[in-house]
């Protein structure tokens, strides 16, 4: 079962909403009473040019916006607003141009601030917007608005319409992205809004920006819950290029081991040495998967090694008793496995099958060395799984700090390891202190 994550989209949605509400209120600007009449021209005295003025409304809506205004202003603060709600209708209505329209959505904002009416609020914005009268520099803002109250309305093709539209209109906020993926998810369009999500964090990673880990790990999760592999595997190695605390890793690794069905212990191995050496070896659930792919008959000395550190870490007590069978028999094992890989070094191994079984025996005592060549011979002889074999003899040379000899054996895996070799790649970088390159 996939342990990592929380709640990520309850939390998303909680600061959506609270930031939604701050910025609606700081946004507009809009104070009642100053909405911007100008003197309509039906009023202006005879044989007097009329001055340029910002607005002009017609008689018509002035006489419908008054009695508003005026309800408005009667209502004390945090008080009843229905009777205001219930005369916007015809003010609305009223609206014969386009500066009518425009203040119709000022005041239509302004009352749905008040009584927190997120329709209120969007039918106000939407009209600001299609009166065409809103200022250039404030298009993108509000159509970002209208995008998220649409969506908390489950309304997600408006939403995603809106979206699109602050986007084009220049409009950047890191929320931004995530909404347009919500918008997707919400509409059980899940394919649909992982491609998005994964699209846009690649962009910003390969143009040297910062992708935040909410995104991804709102990503990861959904692509976990629809049991999306391919997405899993590509948020994954996002998740911890970008991002690569220990948990992150914990939480990539987990979602590409659950969901690459395939995998036999041999590559549940290979995925616990790269969560043991990332930090991501955190739960006592994950050591236990470590130590049965390892085999303390077989690998006693890396099981050994594996439960003191992750006694040292804090992972398990020092003699937790669900381990005390395990480490007592590698413990029986382990000279004698030490004396079998002193033993393997000097050999020449006539087949690739029993180089490959030098190899991991070697590895497992930590004579790096040893291992790659015997990996080399196991592939120049052929009759194994060379992705394995390339994928050991990685880890080997970054075990040494060859870490650009490793990243080109990562390179060179195929098949269902190349998820698995791709996340060693990204770690022998941040190992080696470089960024990860853009996926």
């Amino acid at each position: 079962m996939f342990r990592a994550f929380h709640s990520a989209r309850m939390s998303y949605r909680t600061r959506m909403t609270s930031r939604l509400a701050l910025a609606l209120a700081l946004a507009t600007g809009v104070a009642v009473g100053v909405a911007g009449f100008a003197e309509p021209a039906y009023a202006q005295k005879k044989g007097k040019e009329p001055k340029e003025a910002k607005v002009q409304n017609s008689k018509g809506f002035v006489a419908a916006y008054e009695p508003v205004e005026k309800a408005f202003k009667a209502v004390a603060e945090g008080g009843d607003y229905s009777a205001v709600k219930a005369q916007l209708p015809a003010m609305i209505a009223a609206a014969e141009n386009a500066d009518d329209k425009f203040v119709a959505g000022q005041m239509t904002l302004v009352v749905g601030n008040k009584a927190t009416d997120p329709l209120l609020q969007r039918q106000g914005l939407e009209l600001m917007l299609g009166s065409g009268k809103a200022a250039p520099e404030q298009v993108g803002q509000f159509q970002y608005f209208v995008g998220n109250l649409a969506y908390q309305a489950k309304d997600y093709a408006a939403a995603r319409t809106a979206l699109e539209a602050a986007v084009a209109a220049g409009y950047a906020d890191d929320q931004l992205p995530a909404l347009m993926a919500e918008s997707y998810f919400g509409a059980n369009a899940t394919n649909e809004g992982l491609t998005y999500l994964t699209k846009v964090a690649h962009e910003r990673q390969a143009a040297g920006q910062a992708v935040p880990e909410s995104w991804l790990l709102r990503g990861l999760q959904v692509a976990y819950q629809a049991k999306n592999a391919t997405a899993s595997n590509d948020l994954a190695a996002l998740l911890v290029s970008t991002n690569p605390t220990p948990k992150n890793w914990q939480a990539a690794l987990q979602v590409v081991r659950e969901l690459n069905s395939t995998w036999t212990s041999e590559e549940i191995l290979d995925l616990s040495r790269l969560m043991m050496a990332s930090g991501g070896m955190q739960r006592d659930y994950d050591l236990a998967e470590y130590v049965e792919a390892a085999d303390p008959r077989k690998l006693s000395n890396e099981v050994l090694s594996a439960l003191d550190a992750s006694a040292k870490a804090g992972v398990i007590p020092a003699n937790a008793p669900r381990f005390a069978d395990v480490r007592q028999v590698a413990q029986d094992r382990a000279a004698a496995d030490r004396a079998d890989a002193a033993k393997a070094k000097g050999s020449a191994p006539a087949t690739g099958t029993a180089a490959l079984g030098n190899g991991d025996l070697l590895l497992s005592v930590g004579d790096y060395a040893g291992a790659e060549a015997m990996y080399q011979a196991a592939i120049d002889k052929g009759g194994v799984d060379t992705n394995r074999a390339l994928t050991r003899k990685g880890i080997a040379q970054l075990q040494q700090g060859k870490a650009a000899e490793a990243k080109a054996s990562f390179a060179q895996v195929q098949g269902a390891r190349a998820p698995l070799a791709n996340l060693w790649s990204i770690y022998a970088d941040k190992k080696n202190g470089a960024a990860a390159p853009a996926a």
